[in-house]
């Protein structure tokens, strides 16, 4: 799968971020930079995605860029990758969200053989840990005695 090529540094851009984006370890940010090109790749498709964390943050960062963002959807998507931020805030959404983000896991596996979530091959057993999606997609993982996921911490 051929991955896009953006027409803005984001590394230059999480530098100047006033988020925790310009505190990164130079590798964490190229990590999440290639994480994110990835996930671009996978929007392709045009089934529903989900991020994690570090790949939102990024997301974010591309999206401050507005001109760039654009050209780069029309370019390498031929549409503008919507992004609904608030979406699985209520029990409904987060029972979608949580599928969404379980089919992206998948694709993600399948495409680029790796893991979407870090721990996700069983060496955790997280719940309120896991630091990749803050609504909690760790749930598919069993934990015991896991509240309920469509409860917000």
């Amino acid at each position: 799968m051929r991955l896009p090529v953006f027409s803005i540094d984001l590394h230059k851009a999480a530098r100047r971020s006033e988020s925790e984006t310009s505190e990164w370890i130079a590798e964490k940010l190229d990590e999440s930079v290639e994480r994110y090109r990835k996930f671009f790749a996978l929007a392709r498709s045009g089934e529903r995605i989900a991020p994690t964390r570090d790949i939102d943050m990024i997301w974010h960062l591309h999206m401050q860029a507005p001109v760039a963002y654009y050209n780069d959807c029309m370019a390498y998507l031929g549409r503008i990758l919507d992004h609904d931020g608030g979406f699985g805030q209520t029990p409904e959404e987060a029972v979608v969200l949580a599928d969404v983000f379980a089919g992206t896991s998948r694709r993600w596996e399948e495409v680029f053989g790796e893991p979407y979530v870090a721990g996700a091959g069983g060496e955790t057993n997280c719940w309120h840990d896991c630091a990749d999606r803050c609504w909690h997609a760790c749930s598919s993982i069993s934990a015991p005695e896991a509240p309920d996921p469509r409860i917000s911490a």
